[in-house]
């Protein structure tokens, strides 16, 4: 059973709450965090259990369908009701007077706009430069760097990368070929006092928690493109010297 991109990003959003609920200090703020590392591992093993489906024997596949079933059956769950017949597809709040809301309600609301934007941006415009962030090699004395000019891009999952000012990354001293590129990154910030008891196991840092995320991104040099990063630039090392190669293209929204 093959799940629909919505599915995927239910069944991430109801383990998010699961882990939530059984683990109060678990956090999931940005790519670095032990939780998302065990969320992707999860998505990882699934996703190739389900393309080589074909070359599974009897007993693995099995067992294959009996993880996709069980997934399957996490995808209606939403906040409020785990036991809902809403069906897949993007859900937003349906608000009446009187209502009670609390956390879940408020995440889904903005879970909604983010999924719609990510699903218009990633079939519609698909990955690459929107706007802006040329590269160039920085010609003042001193280590040898690239620079990266301001800009827009929109990485493969339909998120924007926004780069609002000049970012400057040294090179590195060896090597030939490096890849000039930038990633989506979330921050907290703005922490306050929780009203709810602290985490005995987390110390002082349970009693506050962030009140903002920040959308920023990573820029970094690779020596191969990453899988989640929009590269913009390729920089070779010619005669002793840095310079940016005319021959690659990035990649640019259609």
């Amino acid at each position: 059973m093959r799940l629909s991109d919505e599915q995927w990003l239910a069944l991430a959003r109801e383990l998010r709450r699961a882990i939530g609920r059984a683990v109060p200090g678990w956090t999931d703020s940005d790519s670095h965090d032990p939780g998302v590392t065990v969320l992707e591992l999860l998505a990882y093993s699934l996703s190739e259990l389900g393309y080589r489906a074909d070359a599974l024997s009897p007993r693995a596949r099995a067992l294959a369908q009996e993880v996709a079933r069980r997934a399957a059956a996490l995808t209606p769950a939403t906040a409020g009701n785990a036991g809902d017949d809403c069906g897949s597809g993007l859900r937003r709040v349906a608000y009446f007077a009187g209502q009670l809301l609390d956390v879940d309600d408020f995440q889904a609301e903005q879970t909604y706009l983010l999924d719609r934007l990510s699903r218009r941006n990633r079939l519609l415009h698909g990955a690459g430069i929107v706007d802006g962030l040329e590269v160039t090699v920085a010609a003042d004395a001193g280590p040898a760097a690239v620079v990266i000019a301001p800009g827009l891009a929109l990485d493969r999952h339909g998120r924007e990368v926004f780069v609002d000012t000049a970012c400057r990354l040294e090179l590195p001293a060896s090597g030939t070929t490096s890849f000039v590129e930038i990633a989506y990154r979330e921050r907290p910030c703005g922490s306050v006092a929780a009203m709810s008891e602290p985490d005995a196991t987390m110390g002082d840092a349970a009693s506050t928690r962030p009140t903002r995320i920040v959308e920023t991104f990573d820029a970094t040099l690779a020596s191969t493109p990453g899988a989640d990063a929009v590269t913009v630039a390729r920089v070779k090392r010619v005669r002793g010297r840095w310079r940016v190669d005319p021959k690659f293209e990035p990649a640019r929204v259609r």
